[in-house]
């Protein structure tokens, strides 16, 4: 079973993502901030981390920084945002990003979604 950790700000984000992912097999943990997510992930790394991109305190950005400072560069990180500007998704894959989820999540599709950066390891 794979453990994602999943890091919004958005509540309602959190709690849609995380039951999908649970009904299909997942084990989910969450943070609701970029710096509690980097936390969790420097005392008990998970197989994929599912990164909001605006949150307070630390943006999703830089706390991809900080991850792949401290070492986790095969940990994949996926971009999960509403951010949809042109070039948008290019650019967050350029700054090292593993992949990109849009909001609002599809129900139907998201787990596969979820899956196929995994499978990427």
């Amino acid at each position: 079973m794979s453990r994602i950790l999943i890091v919004d700000d958005n509540a309602l984000n959190l709690e849609l993502a995380r039951d999908i992912l649970e009904l299909d097999g997942f084990e989910v943990e969450t943070a609701s901030a970029g710096d509690e997510g980097v936390a969790m992930v420097r005392r008990n790394p998970p197989d994929l981390v599912l990164m909001d991109l605006r949150m307070p305190g630390i943006s999703g950005l830089e706390a991809l920084a900080i991850l792949r400072k401290d070492g986790f560069d095969d940990l994949p990180v996926v971009v999960l945002t509403a951010s949809v500007m042109k070039g948008e998704k290019e650019r967050l894959l350029d700054m090292g990003f593993n992949g990109f989820l849009q909001k609002p999540i599809d129900a139907a599709s998201f787990s596969d979604e979820v899956l196929s950066f995994l499978r990427k390891r």
